[in-house]
């Protein structure tokens, strides 16, 4: 069943505050919440998830999808102005249960395109092994998202 808070998701624990998120939330509106990433997904990683627990993109509601665009664009456009990132990648993951749908936005910095001389998944493992470096300093990067003047409000859905 989706729809409902479920206690044992991280995405609703995150959302409900028995989890805590480092840094807090970076933007939100009645159907869509963005915090810092929990995991290895790199420095300035962003998650955005319902905030009703969907377990598959066709359960969103008409308000849930038609506000994704424009969270996804504002977001990624913040990365690119606050962080210095040189592009986002965006990617979905709901592969294992409890489900949760949920986008994860990761910077790409200008010269770490080829770390390691990696590309694709072998960088994304090499990322996802060598440590959590999303909790070192999110506090650092919230407060460069709170210096976009033109960071909108994600609207609401009537």
């Amino acid at each position: 069943m989706t729809g409902m808070i479920k206690l044992h998701c991280l995405a609703c624990q995150t959302i409900a505050g028995t989890k805590a998120v480092p840094g807090g939330v970076i933007l939100e509106n009645d159907s869509w919440i963005a915090d810092h990433c929990l995991g290895a997904f790199g420095m300035g990683a962003i998650v955005l998830k319902t905030k009703a627990h969907r377990e598959n993109l066709w359960e969103l509601t008409p308000e849930e999808s038609s506000s994704l665009g424009f969270a996804l664009k504002t977001l990624s456009g913040a990365m690119v102005e606050a962080l210095g990132a040189e592009r986002v990648y965006v990617s979905l993951w709901v592969d294992q249960p409890p489900y949760h749908v949920h986008f994860v936005l990761q910077p790409r910095y200008p010269g770490n395109s080829e770390a390691w001389g990696l590309k694709g998944w072998k960088l994304q493992l090499v990322r996802l092994f060598r440590g959590n470096l999303t909790q070192r300093k999110p506090q650092k990067h919230r407060k460069r998202y709170a210096t976009i003047s033109h960071l909108p409000k994600m609207p609401k859905i009537t």
